[in-house]
Formats: C-alpha cells, sequence, structure tokens
C-alpha cells in the first residue's frame, strides 16, 4: 500500500459509523483498504472456494483502534489470520507466520 494509500485508510477510518459495509469490488479496484474491507475481501475470496471463514472484529493486544481479521476453519480448527497486520510487513519484504496466536485478539463480533 503506498503512502498516499495509508494516509486515505486513517482518514476513512475516522470518518466511516457504525454502518459502513466493505465493497469488495471496490477494494479490489481502489488495491487498498481499512482492516474491514481486507478483511471482508480475505472472507468473499476464502467463502467462494468453499472454505467456511470467520469475519471476526474487536482489537488487537498491542493495538488501540478497534480492527478486523479472520478466523479460518482449516483441518477441523479455527485458525487466525489478520491480512491487515501482514500487510505491512510483507510491503517491508519481512516475512510474517500467517496464522496468528488467538489469545493476542479480543472478539465483539463475528460474522
Amino acid at each position: 500500500m503506498s503512502k498516499g494509500n495509508s494516509i486515505r485508510n486513517k482518514n476513512k477510518i475516522n470518518r466511516i459509523d457504525g454502518n459502513y459495509v466493505p465493497n469488495s469490488d471496490l477494494t479490489v479496484e481502489n488495491k487498498s483498504g481499512i482492516c474491514y474491507d481486507y478483511a471482508a475481501l480475505l472472507a468473499v475470496m476464502l467463502r467462494s472456494q468453499g472454505i467456511r471463514t470467520k469475519l471476526v472484529k474487536g482489537y488487537r493486544n498491542d493495538m488501540d483502534e478497534y480492527h478486523a481479521w479472520n478466523e479460518v476453519l482449516i483441518d477441523g480448527k479455527w485458525l487466525t489470520i489478520d491480512t491487515t497486520f501482514d500487510a505491512a510487513y510483507v510491503q517491508a519484504g519481512i516475512n510474517i507466520a500467517m496464522i496468528k496466536n488467538s489469545s493476542e485478539y479480543t472478539k465483539t463480533s463475528e460474522e
């Protein structure tokens, strides 16, 4: 994500309200989004392949802002995947494990 996209996304998160619904087509078209956009897009992609996926909202232990991520059912176990968190590392060329420790996340809702 470019610096310009980061600034637009920071502004976006400050403008949305409780009625905001991600639009996966726009996330792909704009090649950017906030955590809720990323998590919704991953859910759409995985569900289109028949992979059970939850879109989860709440908090990550090391972040102050409300956050969104996914839980994916793999081999009968729900695993935590956070594409937004990973994006910054990938962009910086740093390898990071895709599966996260679920104890670092606190759910407030899931879809």
